[in-house]
């Protein structure tokens, strides 16, 4: 009798260790999902240019850091974006051994911009720019976008970006 208890204890703890995670449900990125007001919470970008100057490769990297967010991203279904708010870029330039820092405050007054949402490929541009959609879910989702660009003269310049939005 033991060694069927034993059995059935067994058999409940591989049922429930093998069933389904219910926290793992897909949530459809498409128009309809992304209609709504969300709340920028993260922005972190990096350029990195590569120039040559006189047969010398000169690297020059910015980083910018967003905080003290209080900027609104509300999506209309009529494919407008208005973008409310405010929030503080702290922007890291170096150069060689030199650094330099500053900061500034971007301001969004209402702001309306054309977006569109291309659910096939879980991409969204935004006033002509396209991002990755990342990690969509009821409560926010991640932007990112990557790009390099080599002039005609064999300078450089990546760029990558994230933001991250919470209802």
């Amino acid at each position: 009798m033991k060694i069927v208890k034993m059995l059935v204890i067994c058999s409940l703890f591989l049922s429930m260790a093998c069933s389904k995670d219910s926290n793992s449900e897909v949530y459809e990125y498409n128009q309809n999902n992304l209609t709504g007001t969300y709340s920028l919470k993260f922005l972190e970008s990096k350029e990195v240019k590569t120039v040559d100057v006189n047969g010398f490769d000169v690297i020059t990297t910015t980083k910018s850091k967003g905080d003290t967010f209080d900027a609104t991203f509300a999506f209309a279904p009529s494919n407008t974006v208005v973008k409310n708010g405010s929030y503080r870029i702290v922007e890291t330039i170096t150069q060689g051994d030199q650094t330099r820092e500053n900061s500034y405050i971007v301001i969004l007054d209402n702001e309306a911009t054309a977006y569109s949402v291309q659910a096939s490929v879980n991409k969204l541009t935004i006033d002509g720019i396209t991002y990755d959609v990342k990690d969509f879910k009821p409560t926010g989702f991640r932007l990112e976008r990557s790009e390099t660009t080599i002039e005609a003269n064999g300078d450089k310049r990546e760029f990558t970006e994230e933001m991250r939005f919470e209802k």
